[in-house]
């Protein structure tokens, strides 16, 4: 049994194209986990559109890592997964992760590669093969839409940092996925990257994205590699990259390019000497339901 959860906010066509992937798999052992941050009733209709899929539909306020952390105590599946709103799975995606998982007892999760409806990798665009993976390794490729963890690890690590992530209290709006991964790591759980596996994602590139999020990002990047020793050696030479494209791409005339790399270098190096310090609610998960669930609003739905 797989459980997916899936933090929304704003996005409905996108969500359906996610579902109606979802309804075309040829695995169907799997729930929905439907966090909804909207304020609201937009997702009904394509909800009702849905037909043959166990969806779980509750309600959050706004903040990707809460909702995830919602969507956590409400899974029930063995192997949890993350897709983004906007994500969509090539049809025989469920059956190769749940036959994968069997064959591989000896790990703790998977990581595919995400590529663009023209199948162009659009991120993690390294490594370009498959390997077990290290922190620096899942700093750029450990994303919550291409990654999927076993019950077992998801409970040991407990939630994801509600401090960072898109929608997160302050500007700190990346970094959680990386966190919460290398953090199985530092448990001692083994994980695998294979860009065999694919899943579908726009472009995280386009200049539109970039313009807004370098520096919100940056910030949240540079906030994990500070809290994560293993890192720290990893920063000096990220900052230096992020500087050098910005000189690189003023030489070149491209002033928008430019702006984004050095907006990237000062969110670098804010967030990794002064990043959020209050404290994370990091507990283990126990298989029990929290009562706050109910009281936020879940509603839980069989189509």
């Amino acid at each position: 049994m797989i459980s997916l959860i899936v933090a929304t906010k704003d996005r409905v066509a996108e969500l359906g194209r996610l579902l109606g992937s979802l309804e075309n798999q040829v695995y169907r052992e799997f729930e929905v986990i439907i966090v909804d941050q909207n304020p609201d009733d937009r997702l009904e209709a394509v909800l009702r559109e849905v037909e043959g899929l166990t969806i779980k539909h509750l309600r959050c306020s706004p903040g990707a890592s809460r909702a995830r952390n919602m969507g956590l105590q409400a899974a029930s599946g063995e192997i949890i997964g993350f897709p983004d709103d906007d994500c969509w799975y090539p049809i025989h995606l469920l059956r190769d992760i749940s036959e994968w998982f069997r064959a591989h007892d000896k790990y703790g999760g998977l990581f595919g590669m995400l590529r663009d409806s023209d199948n162009k990798r659009v991120g993690p665009k390294s490594p370009y093969y498959p390997c077990d993976c290290k922190p620096a390794t899942l700093f750029t490729c450990g994303a919550t839409p291409n990654g999927f963890l076993r019950r077992e690890v998801t409970r040991t690590i407990g939630f994801f940092d509600e401090r960072i992530g898109l929608g997160s209290p302050g500007n700190y709006q990346s970094g959680e996925d990386a966190d919460y991964f290398i953090r199985a790591l530092e448990r001692g759980y083994q994980l695998r990257y294979d860009p065999e596996f694919t899943i579908h994602h726009p472009n995280w590139h386009a200049m539109e994205r970039v313009r807004q999020r370098a520096y919100s990002y940056a910030l949240g990047g540079g906030f994990v590699m500070r809290i994560h020793p293993n890192l720290k050696g990893r920063f000096g030479w990220t900052v230096l990259r992020c500087f050098g494209g910005t000189i690189i791409r003023f030489g070149q005339g491209n002033r928008e390019w430019a702006r984004a790399y050095f907006l990237s270098t000062v969110g670098l190096l804010r967030g990794f000497f002064f990043g959020p310090v209050e404290v994370p609610r990091l507990h283990q998960l126990n298989g029990k339901r929290d009562t706050g669930i109910s009281a936020d609003g879940t509603r839980r739905r069989k189509v």
